[in-house]
């Protein structure tokens, strides 16, 4: 906002576009970010909008480790945020659950679950994705042309609801 405001107060160009972290699992953007870029026109460019492979349907509960050659293994050794160790949890499984009962009863795979969730979020322009192949582009294209249902959006976001910290909860009650 004061970046906004200092372009205005000063005649320059302003902001048109923020590129933040957004997807299921990361969703501290909703706190206030995403509130200011609606309200002021701003489109909202999400990277890593599969959270490195996590919303892909790569990763499934039980799995002791990453899978060789992913994503979250080189993050695991390079200590990125979509590591193993950092997202191997229960709130991350719960996700990965109701993504993948989505995508199964809307016959779509979970990156296309996960990436319409985004397109279908209010103020949300476009997710960056990052496909690595042919295969990968062919399947998150896919995300396209369809919506999910009132329902289906109901769950995702229930599932991947986090506990507000002090002050949004606060705020929120009031």
């Amino acid at each position: 906002q004061k970046a906004l405001d200092l372009a205005a107060r000063n005649g320059w160009e302003p902001f048109t576009c923020l590129q933040p972290l957004y997807n299921l699992l990361d969703r501290e953007l909703e706190w206030e970010l995403l509130p200011l870029c609606r309200d002021a026109g701003l489109g909202v460019i999400p990277w890593s909008p599969l959270r490195g492979g996590w919303l892909s349907g790569k990763f499934q509960r039980g799995q002791t480790g990453p899978l060789a050659g992913s994503r979250v293994e080189t993050a695991e050794a390079r200590g990125w945020t979509e590591s193993w160790s950092v997202y191997a949890n229960e709130h991350t499984w719960q996700v990965v659950d109701a993504v993948k009962a989505v995508a199964d009863e809307a016959g779509r795979t979970p990156a296309q679950v996960s990436l319409r969730w985004l397109l279908d979020t209010p103020g949300v322009t476009a997710p960056i994705i990052g496909a690595r192949n042919l295969a990968q582009l062919e399947d998150n294209l896919g995300a396209d042309g369809w919506a999910l249902s009132t329902e289906q959006l109901k769950r995702l976001n229930q599932a991947s609801a986090r506990p507000l910290p002090y002050p949004y909860n606060y705020l929120s009650n009031l």
